[in-house]
């Protein structure tokens, strides 16, 4: 029987569609018996589909995006009664080499490239790349042909793109690295923890959080003054993330210790 539709109750116009997509392919997993995938989802839409998935009791979920420490993930909505194990077979990793010298492309010159081919955001998983000889792109195992044909340059650089299997690329991946910043903030106002991350002064982070160009926990937002607690996740496009880790007490003249975690 197919349950009542929950009225979807986030904040944004994206996460409500999100939640009505989801819980469609829940209802499709649970009276058709049928695996349901999606494409990739970014963290916040895993936890949507987390808090979906309780109220299908006949149903799990897998989160893959192509090894470990993914941050997108296709999710699968497999009925209990179905075996699992089938994840390694949507997902392909295509490794990306060219002339380009080491730190001259970012991560957005390779989306872009991707894009340009006419292909979807939500078509791509995550996309490595650490100022070096090549990158790695997850995307959906369908798709890996079409790119190693046509994906040909990222900026003015001519590429080689060659696939290669998922189980080989846990020798390539260092653990991720991150730079510890400690300090003090006047409050965990978003400008401020932004501000000391990412080293810079709170009138020149401001603009960028009104301009949308910051998200909290994979949230747009656009108030300086949002308040940020240990456990968040900030993050300022063009330049990463950070992890708000720690709220370490007060100074003498009331000024907050706080420990960040940039990842880098």
């Amino acid at each position: 029987m197919l349950r009542d539709k929950p009225s979807f109750n986030y904040p944004l116009p994206t996460e409500k569609k999100w939640a009505a997509y989801f819980w469609s392919l829940l209802e499709k997993a649970a009276e058709l018996n049928t695996e349901q995938w999606t494409h990739f989802a970014d963290p916040r839409q895993q936890q949507i589909a987390r808090d979906l998935l309780r109220r299908f009791p006949g149903v799990n979920c897998s989160f893959f995006g192509g090894y470990p420490e993914a941050e997108r993930v296709r999710i699968c909505a497999r009925p209990l009664s179905l075996p699992g194990g089938g994840e390694r077979e949507t997902i392909s990793c295509l490794v990306i080499k060219g002339d380009f010298p080491g730190g001259v492309l970012t991560h957005r010159d390779f989306l872009g490239a991707l894009l340009g081919l006419g292909i979807k955001r939500e078509m791509v998983g995550d996309i490595i790349y650490r100022g070096r000889e090549k990158a790695f792109i997850f995307l959906v195992k369908d798709l890996a042909g079409f790119v190693k044909i046509n994906l040909q340059k990222a900026g003015r650089y001519t590429l080689e793109v060659q696939e290669v299997e998922l189980d080989v690329m846990a020798a390539e991946f260092e653990p991720r690295r991150v730079k510890e910043i400690r300090g003090t903030v006047a409050s965990m106002r978003l400008d401020a923890v932004a501000g000391l991350g990412f080293g810079l002064s709170r009138s020149k982070i401001a603009p960028l959080i009104k301009g949308e160009q910051v998200k909290v926990n994979y949230q747009l937002v656009n108030q300086p003054s949002r308040p940020v607690k240990e456990g968040d996740v900030i993050s300022l496009a063009g330049r990463g993330r950070l992890e708000v880790v720690e709220k370490m007490g007060e100074s003498r003249k009331g000024r907050t210790h706080v420990l960040l975690f940039r990842i880098i």
